[in-house]
């Protein structure tokens, strides 16, 4: 028995050795809800709001590997990465970076103001400006950013009580398609409607109304609450800031340009709120797709760059997350390729992160 007992031991070692820790467990059951169980919300219901105009600051990037072992093949990572350090304790870049810093020429357009935009230092993050009150049964706001829209996603841990609820903020009142009936409402104060759709497996409902400054607010849910209790949780919503978590953080970005979208697999920046697509900068974290040239280097990375009337676009093959970073460059921004490079230089992948 002494032997068998031992045995045992040590196999129990070894898995708790692999096992995950509480917060990583949390973590990877988010992502695989966020992506499979919505029983609550159609995938369209954040989809509809119209963009939201977010000046802020933002930037551009690298590739290194993180500081933790990265997922296996096809794994989502499920550890959230360290909070970005300041510029002067960043992690030196991967690929030496010129003493100056060369600009990006953004052309004239009616939207945008012809300025010179250099490659600044650092990377600040949107936020979410509201809040739930914290309940028994849902877990705090998860915050991203699509297209210009704040999204904050409360998820349901208990279901008989608790529905999913999605709150975006938007800079203009959100379009919607297909039937629905719609309620009068007032809600904060304003003039609001209730929107309801009759599908299965549960009936839709969000609410939506005007904020002051131009700003519209929906918050989307199911059934499982009453027309008032939507009404009431709208009432709820309190100011906060709720940090948007990028997927990388970022040693450059580009001067003026603002954050359009920010996921777990994408940051993308523009001129302007309004800049048409050619006036962007993308980066996309996807699933490996083996290079079919390479001929450039990024860091320890193969790279491919190619030019077209769209643009320029740098693919980099980070092998060691089984992924390929994507970084595109709009037609209307001028960026030389040594600071396309320095850019992808600069963007290092955090385990929060997820190849699309």
């Amino acid at each position: 028995m002494d032997g068998l007992d031992r045995a045992l031991a040590e196999s129990m070692h070894d898995a708790a050795v692999h096992a995950p820790s509480d917060a990583g467990l949390l973590a990877a059951v988010h992502i695989r809800s966020g992506r499979y169980r919505r029983r609550r919300i159609a995938t369209g219901l954040s989809a509809a709001a119209v963009a939201l105009a977010v000046a802020v600051p933002t930037a551009a990037s690298l590739v290194t590997r993180p500081s933790t072992p990265a997922p296996p093949a096809g794994t989502a990572p499920i550890v959230s990465g360290p909070p970005a350090p300041s510029p002067s304790t960043a992690p030196p870049s991967v690929v030496s970076a010129p003493a100056t810093h060369p600009s990006l020429d953004p052309p004239s357009h009616p939207t945008t103001t012809a300025k010179r935009v250099h490659l600044a230092a650092g990377y600040t993050a949107p936020v979410f400006p509201y809040t739930l009150p914290a309940v028994d049964g849902m877990t705090g706001p998860v915050a991203s950013m699509r297209d210009g829209n704040l999204i904050a996603f409360f998820e349901a841990t208990e279901l008989n009580e608790h529905a999913d609820i999605t709150v975006t903020v938007s800079s203009r009142k959100p379009a919607f398609s297909g039937p629905a009936t719609e309620t009068p409402v007032q809600v904060r104060g304003h003039a609001g409607k209730l929107r309801t759709v009759d599908v299965q497996p549960a009936r839709q409902l969000t609410v939506y109304w005007p904020e002051p400054g131009g700003r519209w607010i929906q918050l989307a849910t199911d059934d499982t609450y009453t027309p008032q209790q939507v009404v009431d949780l709208a009432d709820a919503l309190t100011p906060a800031s709720v940090g948007v978590l990028p997927p990388f953080r970022l040693d450059l970005s580009p001067a003026g340009f603002v954050t359009l979208t920010v996921t777990a697999s994408t940051m993308s920046f523009s001129a302007s709120a309004t800049a048409p697509a050619t006036n962007r900068i993308t980066a996309v974290l996807r699933k490996r797709k083996p290079l079919s040239s390479a001929d450039e280097k990024v860091g320890p990375y193969a790279a491919s760059l190619t030019h077209d009337a769209g643009g320029a676009v740098l693919r980099v093959d980070v092998t060691d997350w089984d992924a390929t970073l994507e970084i595109t460059v709009g037609s209307g921004v001028r960026l030389s390729d040594a600071d396309l490079l320095r850019f992808a230089a600069g963007v290092h992948i955090l385990n929060r992160s997820n190849p699309q």
